[in-house]
């Protein structure tokens, strides 16, 4: 068979490290993508293997540039705000109000591709600067010499230049200095090493800016909870440097302390949360695999308030310690519950929660409800989130809001009533999308301004299976 044209080899009768070794070479494309959907994986030897991972790589880079590209022709290049006048809708009120949505381009992209809304907006904003000031940057990620992490974190130093939103001539010439610094690092060395290569960049470009940075970035000093599984969560404390090093070597410091007498063998990860305990508790470390509630120090109380969520199905058991609860949204075992209010020094009220077999939410603990503070508290449990499709905002801090407007008949009920954060409400309300349907678990569809539709189901709370499609 004669050779095919581009491959400079039959590559249906050459063995797979014959075929790699013809495309190593060859600029990233549809050519380099079909001879490595030719080649069986499992059949290639170590060395090959290799060689086809470098490639697969280059491909995924020029991969990503086309997905740029495609995404500022679906957002366009700079972001587009759209603008609603509104009237009061109060009596006695005639005053006009202008509505502001900005990408609204947005939510219609990360529906379609299953993405949150924010992170669709990163990658739009990625998508623009690369098609602009960043452009050499999406060359070198079209060519295969940088992956798309890398082109990631060179968008985002860029987007730290204090020109981005007050001078674009300024901005793109800083934006060719940064890659003038960056890219050389960036095409032969690792992730980490582009991002301190980037730093310094960025410090030596806009001195004053990173000055104005740092003093800011104090503002963003926070402490976060993040379930992770086995009722064990990631506490996570966003410190200035100084002071999370001097906390981690008190962690240190505490740890290294003698094991007391007949407590398990702890690791060294397990000695730093007692530490950490302690420190933060003033209680003294019981051990790491303890099963006692943490001692607090004298005159310390805990004053604690959690729903506690309970299946329909374990209130129709003779069981007195239903197995299958959660609290505050994590499994636990009824014994946890337990000791949690034997703690002398816990003050718990726990509110019941009752889910459904699939764990979506019946009550609250009440048979009858008005359209009140005890409905919204309803709503925000049973959502947790925006229902809007991908959207994390917490429903405790979204708008209430009537699926079937109330001008339109739409009751003021919980199969009506859902959790929407602003953004979404808006885009609901002037943005062209809709909901279609809603129901008392809180699922809803969604049909987008062009036509898409996308469904909602909240998660469930109690971890039972979802409902059959």
């Amino acid at each position: 068979m004669a050779d095919i044209e581009g491959f400079g080899i039959d590559p249906l009768g050459s063995t797979p490290g014959e075929l790699l070794r013809s495309i190593e070479d060859l600029a990233p494309g549809p050519l380099v993508m079909s001879a490595l959907l030719m080649i069986d994986r499992s059949a290639l030897d170590a060395d090959d293997a290799v060689r086809y991972l470098g490639i697969h790589d280059r491909v995924a880079s020029w991969w990503a540039a086309l997905q740029a590209d495609a995404l500022v022709a679906a957002t366009g290049p700079s972001a587009l705000v759209s603008e609603f006048l509104v009237l009061d809708p109060r009596p006695d009120h005639d005053a006009e109000r202008t509505i502001r949505i900005e990408d609204a381009a947005r939510e219609e992209v990360a529906a379609a591709l299953r993405w949150s809304p924010a992170t669709a907006q990163r990658s739009m904003d990625h998508a623009r600067l690369l098609a602009g000031p960043l452009r050499e940057t999406r060359d070198c990620l079209e060519l295969g010499e940088i992956s798309s992490m890398h082109a990631r974190v060179i968008c985002e130093a860029a987007e730290r230049l204090s020109s981005r939103d007050s001078d674009d001539e300024q901005f793109t010439d800083e934006c060719a200095a940064l890659q003038q610094r960056v890219l050389r690092m960036a095409r032969r060395s690792t992730l980490s090493r582009t991002k301190a290569c980037l730093n310094r960049a960025v410090e030596a470009i806009d001195a004053a800016g990173q000055a104005r940075r740092r003093q800011r970035a104090r503002c963003t000093r926070d402490v976060q909870v993040s379930p992770d599984v086995d009722g064990i969560v990631t506490l996570v404390a966003r410190l200035d440097a100084l002071t999370a090093h001097a906390i981690m070597r008190a962690v240190n410091a505490a740890a290294a302390g003698p094991v007391i007498a007949g407590e398990p063998t702890a690791t060294a990860g397990e000695r730093r949360a007692e530490a950490l305990v302690a420190l933060t508790l003033g209680s003294t470390a019981e051990g790491a695999c303890s099963d006692a509630p943490v001692g607090m120090s004298p005159g310390v109380t805990l004053d604690v308030t959690l729903d506690v969520t309970i299946p329909v199905t374990a209130l129709q058991t003779s069981s007195d310690e239903p197995s299958a609860i959660t609290v505050a949204g994590l499994p636990v075992e009824f014994a946890e519950v337990r000791r949690l209010l034997d703690d002398p020094a816990v003050h718990a009220h726990l509110r019941p929660v009752i889910t459904d077999e699939h764990g979506h939410i019946l009550d609250l603990g009440r048979r009858r409800y008005e359209i009140s503070a005890a409905l919204r508290r309803f709503i925000v449990a049973r959502d947790r989130v925006c229902r809007f499709p991908g959207c994390g905002r917490s429903a405790e801090f979204c708008q209430i809001d009537h699926a079937t407007s109330w001008d339109d008949g739409g009751a003021s009920d919980a199969s009506n009533l859902g959790a929407l954060c602003v953004r979404h409400h808006q885009l609901k309300t002037h943005g062209g999308w809709d909901i279609t349907e809603s129901a008392r678990d809180g699922s809803c569809t969604w049909q987008s301004p062009q036509g898409r539709i996308h469904s909602h189901v909240p998660l469930a709370l109690a971890g039972q299976p979802p409902p059959p499609f």
